[in-house]
């Protein structure tokens, strides 16, 4: 019986295999997928078999709404911090190996999570109550069949994989419809209600492809005027925003910025505002930032070093205006504004634990 027999078969129980439509990655794609975790997860062929074979799309199969694979609400970005901080769990503890750690679930106290550097392939829990490690003497399969199918009796609604949009974008569908004709050209009017705005050619704005990778990348729902401003501006706005700065041109580079953002407005005691947050602007040195937040769909100026944090504009289409009306009569200041930004989901992963 070969390893994808073996994994369906532990999974299965007595339903129906004909009820069950896994999709897996292809083997161009977990190449890709390999190079977000240590060298030595290549030998770890279970969870290959694993990623081949309901990589994508479990059909069912699967309970836990924990693995971080197939949880349907779980960003990028909370993926990428409870690595962080298992691994400084770790480091503080000298327990980190030297090859790496692959984290898998985190289920209330308990991290579970390959430790590689031990040949056994076996699933290590980390216990942060105890802050302790144990060998859970499971292989990947008998840990699927243990923590993550323990009805067998029905199947389960199917979870997406978020974990690796990133990688595949063709595989994300969009998940909702596009705005319509008159929406579009309604809020175009704010940036062009005279008919002189300069950069009205440049627009250019994401798919809801698109879109939809930024709202599993970034944790926050694109509705209402965020939405139309991704759409219809979102790469170039034509000299209303400046592009991101050239420093932040990798995901861990963007992801640590908006952290930054959201431990100081929790220093700011405004974790209010915190929740849901899109940066339009923010300077090299990470001092300040102009974002949008879905609390009050307001956008902020916050600066660190001068200790201000204030309401800049009172939604996005207030500040589009005002910075449009400020083109038209004083022209774009910084000729670098004409480019377009870096397209938000274009970057590099890195490893991940």
């Amino acid at each position: 019986m070969n390893e994808s027999k073996v994994l369906l078969n532990k999974l299965l129980g007595p339903r129906d295999p004909a009820q069950a439509r896994c999709i897996g990655f292809s083997a161009s794609d977990i190449e890709k997928l390999l190079t977000c975790g240590p060298v030595s997860l290549n030998r770890y062929t279970q969870f290959i078999t694993f990623l081949s074979v309901m990589g994508l799309e479990d059909g069912g199969l699967l309970d836990s709404d924990t693995l971080l694979h197939f949880h349907p609400r779980q960003s990028f970005m909370e993926v990428n911090n409870l690595s962080e901080f298992l691994f400084e769990e770790l480091s503080d503890n000298h327990s980190i190996p030297q090859a790496g750690i692959y984290l898998l679930e985190v289920c209330d106290a308990e991290y579970f999570y390959f430790d590689c550097e031990h040949n056994n392939q076996h699933v290590y829990i980390y216990n942060k109550a105890s802050k302790s490690v144990r060998d859970s003497g499971w292989d990947f399969f008998t840990y699927l069949d243990k923590r993550c199918a323990a009805d067998k009796s029905r199947f389960h609604p199917t979870k997406r994989c978020t974990r690796y949009r990133e990688v595949v974008p063709e595989q994300l569908l969009a998940i909702k419809n596009a705005p319509t004709e008159k929406q579009v050209s309604d809020f175009l009017n704010l940036m062009n209600h005279t008919q002189v705005f300069p950069g009205i050619a440049r627009l250019k704005g994401y798919s809801m492809q698109e879109i939809a990778r930024i709202e599993a990348l970034y944790n926050i729902e694109a509705k209402g005027e965020l939405l139309l401003f991704l759409y219809t501006m979102g790469i170039n706005q034509g000299g209303a925003l400046p592009p991101i700065p050239a420093i932040h041109n990798s995901m861990s580079s963007h992801l640590h910025a908006m952290k930054e953002l959201r431990e100081w407005l929790e220093e700011y005691d405004r974790p209010d505002l915190a929740e849901a947050v899109f940066a339009f602007d923010f300077d090299e040195e990470l001092d300040c930032f102009l974002f949008y937040t879905q609390h009050d769909e307001g956008v902020y100026y916050i600066n660190s070093n001068a200790d201000e944090l204030y309401k800049e504009f009172d939604s996005i289409s207030d500040m589009l205006g005002k910075r449009a009306k400020s083109i038209e009569k004083h022209g774009i200041k910084y000729p670098a504004e004409n480019s377009d930004c870096i397209r938000l989901f274009h970057f590099e992963a890195g490893a991940l634990g």
